[in-house]
């Protein structure tokens, strides 16, 4: 199922699937006959043709978040309401 739900581009009678990695392309690649068969039956066109492409993505921005601090320092970038709650609650930040 986490297959068939990655974006799709359709052009013409080309269907393209946008996959994660090589973990997904493996699996495509079992179910592309079962999955190209039941296309062409079903829309009753034999033209149909599936294909994948594993798409790279761009975390040249990003950084990574390693330890806890990084992460809740993150988190109350996103949300300024985790500030006042550890403030309240007196929440320790090493944990």
């Amino acid at each position: 199922m986490t297959v068939l739900k990655q974006p799709v581009v359709l052009e013409g009678e080309h269907i393209t699937f946008q996959l994660n990695g090589e973990i997904q392309q493996d699996i495509f690649l079992k179910i592309k006959p079962e999955v190209l068969s039941l296309l062409r039956r079903k829309l009753n066109n034999y033209s149909i043709h599936l294909e994948h492409v594993i798409k790279e993505e761009d975390n040249s921005g990003k950084r990574k978040l390693y330890t806890s601090t990084d992460k809740l320092q993150y988190l109350k970038e996103k949300s300024p309401a985790l500030v006042e709650l550890q403030k309240r609650f007196g929440l320790e930040t090493d944990f």
